[in-house]
């Protein structure tokens, strides 16, 4: 396998530098190696789907999807998603950010809104919408098409600079469960050439290796789980002379036996 790259998740990064300063991220890119433009991304989306309560987001508040529709054929399909956040103050207006693998992030929308269950809304509820879960094509809704193990990811951010909220949509998950623990591996770029592996249920506080094997390399690895048993981490799973391959990501513990199988490398990419 390629030279592992571990990236230890700092949850202090400010999620509004994500989204209301990408010019300085580009501007940044520019003059850092690729290794060091590979590591910075990673970050960047650990930090992103963890959506850590902060200063931003006081009240841990999370963005939440709910398919609604699907239409299409193999490689063609497309879902339809609208979006809630529970909890969210009604009296605001909002940005909607999406970031999509291989590209950055682009603002969706600069008028969301959103009525007291928390449904993004295109304006501003009217009278009997205030606390409906259904409003018809006044709701914001999300077409998307995915890879299997593609994360979509989306920030909410309010006029006022006061809250922001990310998330991430996972339309075809890979992932397994086994005895108690979720596996779970996220494309980190389109043909897999890193990836972000994230583990539930772990014993809250600890170490837990796990193995990867990638086209008969294998290697073993060390989840450092948090308070809740939940750990993330990254991989390159690529392989000295070749340039395409299936990444075994196995873990296996006293209360927890899973494995995920994920392809990488040219032509891996395939939208369902």
């Amino acid at each position: 396998m390629g030279p592992l790259l571990r990236i230890k998740l700092a949850t202090s990064l400010s999620f509004s530098c994500i989204v209301l300063f990408l010019p300085f991220f580009a501007a940044q890119a520019a003059k850092q190696t690729k290794a060091e433009q590979l590591q910075g991304l990673l970050q960047r989306q650990m930090n992103w789907d963890e959506n850590p309560t902060n200063a931003k987001n006081p009240n841990g508040l999370q963005l939440q999807f709910f398919k609604i529709a699907e239409s299409g054929s193999p490689g063609k399909s497309l879902s339809t998603y609208r979006i809630y956040v529970p909890g969210i103050p009604v009296s605001k207006k909002f940005a909607l950010t999406v970031w999509r693998i291989g590209s950055e992030p682009h603002s969706v929308s600069g008028d969301v809104y959103v009525n007291s269950k928390g449904l993004l809304m295109k304006h501003k509820p009217a009278q009997g919408q205030e606390d409906s879960d259904f409003v018809g094509d006044d709701e914001l809704h999300e077409v998307v098409q995915a890879a299997q193990g593609e994360p979509i990811r989306y920030a909410l951010a309010s006029s006022d600079k006061q809250l922001l909220i990310s998330g991430a949509l996972v339309p075809f998950p890979l992932g397994s469960t086994g005895q108690g623990c979720r596996l779970e591996v996220r494309l980190a770029t389109p043909n897999a050439e890193a990836v972000v592996i994230s583990a539930e249920g772990l014993p809250a506080n600890a170490d837990a290796p796990f193995q990867l094997t990638s086209s008969g390399v294998s290697e073993t690895a060390i989840f450092h789980a948090d308070a809740k048993g939940h750990a993330v981490t990254t991989d390159i799973p690529s392989v000295d002379g070749q340039d395409r391959g299936m990444l075994k990501v196995t873990l296996a513990t006293k209360a927890c036996s899973t494995e995920v199988d994920v392809p990488w490398g040219k032509r891996s990419y395939v939208l369902r």
